[in-house]
């Protein structure tokens, strides 16, 4: 298959993997800890990285162990924390998506749809302990890989179903890969799939899946293990992308995950209950209430009046208040994958094709002004596309853009811009006027932007604040219409190639700079098929150091990790990943009658 057009590799937007390396990450702890938050869950984020069809399902989060055939997974103990059933109302800030597509587009997968796609959809072949930071099966009881790398051997467990009750075959496996290959239908993580030589099926319980070549062990299992199953017998003959013609895409009613969709609506949100015929067994948890697109002052209220269990993401100015709340739990961790911001340039703007202006407009701005502004102090500086705490890949050694208002100032000069008066005129004589674009949805990027129009003033420039819905904000900066965007990005692998590739490789279908370097693009390459991690670590390393030099964007800080929780939820437990809920955690909760 030859692709003519962009293609990713999330992931975040890719397969959400995260890789079994030591990171910056104590022992989790149900408990609020002493010391401060450590790297915040995404209000309305993009996950950086691209992923396998239902993303938040264990079987698209993880790391090959290695290559011996591992051991079948048992089923889940019955939680001790507290009497199973209970329906689990959340209070959540970010809308609802556009549709539940097992296998969405670049425009459409968000950290919601990551969220509500994960309790419908299931099947991933593999499933990742994000405690352990190892693969070990999921929907396969076992699985094998060749001496050479290239070739996965799963075997299906027995007694998978739908929803409905019909078998999960292979059938549903090679349907989902032969649809989601086809470059028209705009899949997310399309590079993954052309990774792919051959998805076969031998036998009723076995596919074989071979790469076109040997890759870096994490890249390789990210590869072999992107396809979930899609119900042949409800979406064949049916079309992948009209939501109309095929209402399955917007209403899924037969799922392979823990749960099914009971109702659905953008406007007021979506309720789930439990699928009978999950393989694990019945969940705790009978159903999930949850109620999208709330204020964040609002998110909070539901759950301190009760209205509510759960708040993911609050504003961090309501963090204290929260933690001092008997009635609330406040889980806080330090994931490696966690959310982070950044200034995104649209180089392909006239007025920031100059790298000395994006300079400029980076140095008038101060990591630690936005961390005070935007996050209440709850954060912590980062310096390239990798969360510092991501100790296996991350470069400390970059160039910083520290604050420094008059270097700004002279680089405008370099630039060939002129100050007369309070306006910065270019070579036209006009005033340099810029737009910063953000989502509603987010507190502190909303302060930023105001701090930023403050800073940029005195720079001479116009700029004018733009807040849009969430979902016309992911809209318009992938069609590449703004000039600045305030991003977050966070969640899926802490592997480079599983994850940021998406944004810097001049193809990436994240890319949502019009950045391309033939030096990146080529080491991106190098890394996937490097085998030595210590070579493979200089060769990322590298990576952030050009990206840094060229500046597509300019990284601000991560935000710290906390999330409140009514005390009638038991059984949570924070992991090294970036969410309470990954993989099917919310399935062992239980709430206390």
């Amino acid at each position: 298959m030859t692709v003519r057009r962009r293609v990713i590799p999330r992931r975040a937007f890719i397969a959400l993997l995260l890789a079994p390396a030591v990171v910056a990450c104590g022992a989790p702890t149900a408990t609020a800890p002493t010391a401060p938050p450590a790297n915040q869950t995404a209000e309305t984020a993009k996950p950086a990285g691209a992923p396998s069809p239902a993303a938040a399902n264990p079987a698209t989060t993880g790391q090959s162990a290695g290559a011996s055939p591992a051991p079948a997974a048992g089923q889940p103990a019955p939680s001790a924390a507290g009497p199973a059933g209970g329906t689990l109302t959340i209070a959540s800030i970010g809308p609802m998506p556009p549709h539940l597509h097992p296998y969405p587009d670049s425009a459409t997968y968000s950290d919601t749809w990551s969220t509500l796609a994960g309790y419908v959809w299931g099947g991933g072949l593999l499933e990742f302990d994000a405690t352990n930071l190892e693969y070990k099966p999921y929907a396969a009881s076992e699985y094998a890989v060749s001496p050479d790398g290239r070739t996965f051997t799963f075997k299906l467990r027995d007694g998978l179903k739908w929803s409905d009750g019909q078998p999960i075959t292979v059938e549903d496996y090679l349907f989902a890969f032969q649809e989601a290959s086809k470059e028209e239908n705009d899949f997310v993580s399309l590079e993954e799939l052309l990774r792919i030589e051959s998805f076969t099926a031998p036998d009723p319980r076995t596919l074989v899946v071979t790469l076109r070549e040997t890759l870096a062990r994490d890249v390789a299992t990210g590869a072999a293990s992107v396809v979930s199953p899609v119900p042949r017998h409800v979406w064949q003959g049916k079309s992948w992308l009209d939501p109309v013609a095929n209402p399955e895409i917007q209403k899924p009613t037969v799922t392979s995950g823990a749960f099914v969709l009971a109702s659905w609506s953008t406007a007021e949100g979506a309720t789930f209950e439990r699928n009978p015929n999950w393989f694990k067994g019945a969940s705790n948890v009978e159903r999930i209430v949850y109620r999208p697109g709330q204020q964040p002052t609002v998110a909070y209220e539901l759950l301190r009046s009760g209205q509510a269990q759960w708040a993911p993401a609050i504003p961090p100015a309501q963090y204290t208040e929260a933690k001092q709340n008997p009635t609330l739990t406040m889980y806080e961790w330090s994931p490696a994958n966690g959310v982070y911001r950044l200034l995104e340039f649209n180089t392909t703007r006239e007025a920031l094709k100059d790298k000395r202006v994006r300079e400029a407009l980076a140095r008038a701005l101060s990591r630690d002004d936005m961390i005070q502004v935007g996050e209440n102090t709850l954060g912590q500086p980062q310096y390239t596309f990798l969360n510092p705490n991501n100790t296996r890949w991350y470069n400390p050694d970059v160039e910083k853009y520290d604050f420094d208002l008059a270097r700004a100032k002279a680089l405008l000069q370099e630039a060939g811009l002129r100050l007369e008066g309070s306006r910065l005129l270019g070579a036209d004589g006009q005033q340099l006027k810029l737009q910063v674009m953000y989502p509603v949805t987010s507190n502190p990027r909303q302060k930023i932007a105001t701090y930023m129009q403050q800073q940029y003033r005195q720079l001479g420039i116009e700029l004018e604040v733009r807040g849009l819905d969430a979902n016309a904000y992911f809209e318009e900066v992938q069609k590449m219409n703004y000039d600045l965007s305030l991003g977050t990005w966070g969640g899926g692998s802490i592997d480079p190639d599983l994850s940021s590739k998406a944004q810097y490789l001049g193809r990436g279908q994240q890319n949502r700079t019009g950045f391309n370097s033939e030096r990146v693009n080529g080491l991106f390459q190098q890394g996937a098929v490097e085998l030595d991690d210590a070579k493979r670590k200089q060769i990322y390393f590298e990576i952030q150091k050009v990206v840094n030099e060229e500046l597509p964007s300019f990284f601000m800080h991560s935000a710290l990790s906390f999330s409140p929780m009514a005390k009638s939820v038991t059984g949570v437990q924070p992991t090294r990943m970036d969410g309470l809920d990954v993989n099917d955690a919310i399935t062992r909760w239980a709430i206390a009658r």
